[in-house]
């Protein structure tokens, strides 16, 4: 079994071109309108939604376009490798990207929030 796509909620289009396009690098492949039967079938919501599909070897997002919010606390996230910490926290500060960093005793982890509060865990490779 291996894992063929996340789907996450972001509410404005502009914003997640931006992030997941524009700082994450991932490839706008396709927009999708989702029909409102089809939406009300699979996420009781009757209404039509666009979802826009971004991807990369390796990995493919499904941008549900919608205005929902995430009760908080939000556990919900995905992790991502990147090349280098460094190079990540320069962009975030040029793109005003939140980077949120926990430390306990010797473990640090790091996430990336995008424009609609989603989380992205980031691990560097070694």
């Amino acid at each position: 079994m291996e894992l063929n796509h996340v789907g996450i909620i972001n509410n404005n289009e502009s914003q997640a071109l931006k992030f997941y396009r524009d700082f994450l690098g991932l490839e706008n492949t396709r927009e999708i309108l989702l029909a409102p039967e089809l939406s009300e079938q699979l996420f009781s919501l009757s209404e039509e939604i666009k979802v826009l599909v971004f991807e990369k070897p390796g990995i493919k997002l499904e941008v549900f376009l919608s205005d929902f919010q995430h009760a908080n606390p939000n556990f919900i996230h995905f992790g991502m490798m990147i090349d280098s910490f460094p190079e990540i926290e320069e962009k975030a500060k040029r793109f005003n990207v939140d980077v949120i960093i926990g430390k306990h005793k010797e473990k640090t982890v790091y996430f990336l929030k995008d424009f609609s509060g989603n989380l992205i865990e980031i691990k560097q490779k070694s």
